[in-house]
């Protein structure tokens, strides 16, 4: 049985195609914050883990989405960050806006690390929602 980790990071195939170094970055990313939040105890009871399905999406996709879904839990946590709850499982679409992209496209020796803070404020604002320690950004 393949078990998978608490949180898993994704992107859009568009963005993949966009940005060349984005699967890894989000890679790396991913098994950071898994260990983070190990170390931060939010797994300590092994019954009730949080499984957290973060997607890394264009503006325009993240747009598409939101018309599409239609959902009693769903929280807007910002302009670009949007949060589905269906009980102990999480779905959260974060949008790459145009004005980030743009920023990405001129300077792309940025793109590790802003990704990491972009993810990591994402999730220190589901920590805080779910009563949960912070991440170090």
């Amino acid at each position: 049985m393949e078990e998978t980790l608490p949180i898993t990071i994704s992107t859009s195939e568009s963005l993949a195609k966009r940005y060349n170094k984005l699967t890894s970055v989000v890679n790396k990313q991913e098994a950071q914050v898994n260990f983070q939040t190990l170390a931060a105890g939010w797994y300590e009871d092994e019954n009730n883990i949080t499984q957290l399905n973060m997607i890394l999406v264009g503006n325009d996709e993240y747009l598409q989405q939101l018309a599409l879904e239609s959902s009693d839990d769903k929280t807007e946590i910002s302009d670009d960050v949007m949060l589905y709850i269906n009980q102990t499982q999480l779905k959260c679409l974060i949008a790459i806006t145009d004005a980030e992209m743009e920023l990405l496209d001129k300077q792309p020796k940025v793109l590790s690390g802003y990704i990491s803070i972009k993810v990591k404020k994402v999730i220190n604002e589901i920590a805080e929602k779910q009563g949960l320690l912070t991440l170090p950004l």
